[in-house]
């Protein structure tokens, strides 16, 4: 329990512009925390530890779907998520960052959800990847799935831990939040497990077709994949 407060401790006080200051950090944050948290979920974990592994949840699973997005989209918005990427990393601004950040999200979930629906053109760029990329692929999706299972675990007791901070919003001044910022990461976090099946059913299908062979994670603990740009 100790190494798990020490871990969730450095990793608050980094903050959420820190988690998103580069793609390449937020896998090794991810890892830190599932290495050292395993077995913790929400209804046995600290207020300011549940937000701090929702955060970080939360960033990888925005990552990893930006990365299946790059390698999913057209050389244009390929070429403009790599952009946004490269601007999030050079920029210090917090509210430029938030900003950069849901432009990259929007973007890759258009990519995403058109790539769902044309279920051939998907299967062949798939089967068109090369050697590294198709490991980008398999890093990309291992981290997502893990992210999912992580989401689905926390939001088991996300709900009773809105509810404790409708009650008591002073139990956030350790974790440097506002009730409304608060209020989002839970919703974040649900939204995640609820939106799972793309991750854990819908793509391991289509790498499937693909003659792609894809080792699905099983549980939140196993040890994500760190993600360089390609």
């Amino acid at each position: 329990m100790k190494k798990i407060a020490i871990v969730l401790a450095i990793a608050a006080s980094m903050g959420t512009s820190s988690v998103y200051a580069g793609f390449g950090s937020l896998s090794s944050i991810a890892s830190s925390l599932s290495e050292s948290v395993t077995g913790v979920s929400s209804s046995n974990m600290d207020i300011n530890g549940f937000f701090t592994q929702a955060k970080a949840t939360n960033a990888m699973f925005t990552q990893s779907r930006t990365a299946l997005a790059s390698l999913l989209a057209s050389k244009q918005d390929s070429d403009e998520l790599k952009a946004k990427q490269k601007s999030l990393k050079t920029t210090s601004d917090p509210k430029e960052q938030e900003a950069i950040q849901k432009q990259i999200v929007v973007l890759s979930n258009t990519v995403l959800e058109a790539s769902k629906k044309d279920e051939a053109g998907t299967v062949a760029k798939l089967s068109a990847l090369n050697v590294e990329q198709k490991q980008h692929l398999l890093d990309s999706a291992t981290n997502f799935v893990i992210a999912s299972l992580t989401a689905r675990e926390l939001a088991v007791g996300a709900k009773q831990v809105g509810m404790s901070l409708i009650a008591n919003p002073r139990s956030l001044t350790n974790t440097g939040m506002s009730l409304v910022e608060a209020k989002g990461v839970v919703g974040d976090i649900t939204g995640i497990a609820k939106n799972s099946t793309m991750a854990l059913v819908e793509y391991p299908k289509l790498f499937k077709k693909a003659g792609i062979e894809f080792k699905m994670p099983t549980s939140s603990s196993d040890k994500p994949k760190v993600l360089n740009d390609i």
